[in-house]
């Protein structure tokens, strides 16, 4: 996998990591149901939808560099309609996890999911609940780190064997690939 296709970077501070969870608690609009995930994916834990509008002041820093780095080193064609969109708060508690998938639009609208965009907010250490890409090495995804990449290329989350991980993702759409 070459450099484009993945970023990572600091973006909070661990203060700032609570303060997020605490305001992204409060606007938690729905859970999802697990079994909505990828066809054939064992997907377990607890995910919830929030709307962007609410938390955007907190997630600004992390949701402008997603941006940056889409017009850096992607280019894609995204909308970025935070005042419509939402985000989606993942905790994986023991056990929980994610097989392997690819993030794709699940309804037959004219857009493609093009960016999954990760921040990492849990906020004390766990173990497992590693991200493996496919070509892709494992890197260190701590607390208050952001990462971005495309959401056609094959990744999962490793059973979470103490603690809690918690990420929240904001999806990147845009007009249909060509």
């Amino acid at each position: 996998m070459n450099s484009s296709e993945l970023s990572i970077f600091d973006c909070y501070t661990k203060e700032q990591v609570k303060e997020i969870n605490k305001k992204v608690k409060e606007n938690i609009r729905e859970r999802q149901n697990p079994e909505q995930a990828a066809q054939n994916v064992n997907k377990k834990g607890e995910f919830f939808n929030v709307p962007c509008l609410p938390v955007l002041e907190l997630l600004h820093p992390w949701l402008y560099q997603c941006q940056v780095i889409n017009k850096n080193h992607f280019g894609y064609d995204i909308y970025w309609d935070f005042h419509l969109e939402q985000v989606s708060y993942n905790v994986y508690g023991e056990n929980g996890e994610y097989g392997w998938h690819i993030d794709a639009n699940p309804t037959q609208t004219p857009i493609d999911m093009k960016l999954t965009c990760l921040l990492n907010l849990s906020e004390e250490p766990y173990e497992g609940g590693e991200l493996y890409m496919v070509g892709h090495d494992k890197r260190k995804f701590d607390s208050g780190m952001g990462m971005v990449f495309t959401s056609l290329v094959a990744h999962k989350v490793t059973p979470v064997t103490k603690g809690e991980r918690i990420t929240l993702t904001y999806w990147g759409y845009g007009p249909l690939w060509r």
